[in-house]
């Protein structure tokens, strides 16, 4: 097996789309990408760029490719792109079951769009499917894109095991908040694991110090409990400069473990861009910060329930 990165938020783009090549066939999971928070520290122009460089790899990725697999209708996951679809076999989430309004209007888009143009079709929600000889493709049921009862809905987890490796593609669960979620990760046993790491630069807006602090204990709980060859920490987390500092406790522990946490671009060898803008161009929106520790976070959690409760 081999897991190429094709577009991530390490790289400089909104995305997460991989590519998965085992002896019996080529999949590109999440072919969509978009532009950068306003926050991340490139000039509009750049980013601009970035896109439509990662637009295009993401395009050949999915050209190469048998089956194109969508985990869920945000545009950086998916895109209206024919060049992405023509001829392929997809499997998508279900498009009516388990999905928010948005989704479903997105989902039903989707399916108009590529109507008459690829070669097959199925609704991966809790479904397995035997590829070749040696290659099996697993999508969970539908979990929460974040906490549960989040107004972004849900999202499809994405196995793909062969006789080499198992690897395991999390989609959005920003930052795996949810104790059921880190559970459901350790069940499968990965040998290489992509996770989307906490939206941190939403923090004190639509993101919690509570959410994060669960989603560090969960990282931890995921370390302590696999054996991953590699794990590889990037999306949401990566549009904020302060990601190490955010996710302190995560690297202390995978250090003790012995333990490869990576972005997708340092497992390629490159620097992650949010710290090569912010290193060029300087701060956007954070200025000054501490690590995040368990007790800095604590104090955090508590001094807001004071605020709320006064």
């Amino acid at each position: 097996m081999k897991v190429k990165y094709i577009a991530y938020d390490s790289f400089g783009v909104k995305s997460m789309c991989t590519q998965v090549k085992t002896k019996d066939t080529i999949l590109t999971i999440d072919p969509g990408v978009a532009i950068e928070t306003g926050s991340f520290p490139l000039p509009e122009e750049r980013k601009e760029k970035l896109v439509e460089r990662y637009h295009n790899r993401i395009r050949k990725s999915c050209q190469r490719s048998e089956f194109i697999l969508i985990s869920h209708y945000h545009y950086d996951h998916y895109l209206l792109d024919i060049d992405f679809y023509r001829d392929k076999k997809l499997i998508v989430k279900d498009p009516v079951k388990n999905i928010n309004k948005s989704q479903r209007q997105r989902g039903a888009e989707l399916m108009k769009y590529i109507a008459g143009e690829i070669d097959g079709i199925g609704y991966g929600d809790d479904h397995l499917f035997i590829i070749g000889s040696e290659t099996i493709v697993w999508l969970s049921e539908a979990m929460w894109h974040g906490k549960k009862n989040t107004k972004l809905g849900y999202v499809l987890m994405v196995e793909i095991t062969d006789n080499d490796k198992r690897f395991l593609y999390t989609s959005d669960l920003s930052g795996v908040c949810m104790r059921e979620q880190a559970e459901a990760i350790i069940e499968q046993r990965p040998d290489i694991l992509v996770m989307d790491g906490f939206p941190s630069y939403l923090l004190g807006y639509v993101a919690s110090h509570e959410d994060l602090k669960s989603a560090l204990e969960n990282m931890i709980l995921i370390l302590e409990k696999t054996n991953c060859e590699k794990y590889i920490l990037d999306h949401h987390l990566l549009r904020d400069y302060r990601f190490r500092e955010i996710y302190y406790e995560v690297y202390k522990r995978a250090e003790e473990l012995g333990k490869n946490v990576l972005t997708a671009a340092e497992d390629s060898g490159k620097k992650p861009m949010v710290l090569e803008g912010y290193e060029k161009n300087g701060p956007t929106k954070w200025k000054r910060w501490d690590n995040y520790t368990f007790d800095k976070l604590d104090e955090i959690i508590t001094k807001a329930k004071k605020k709320r409760n006064s």
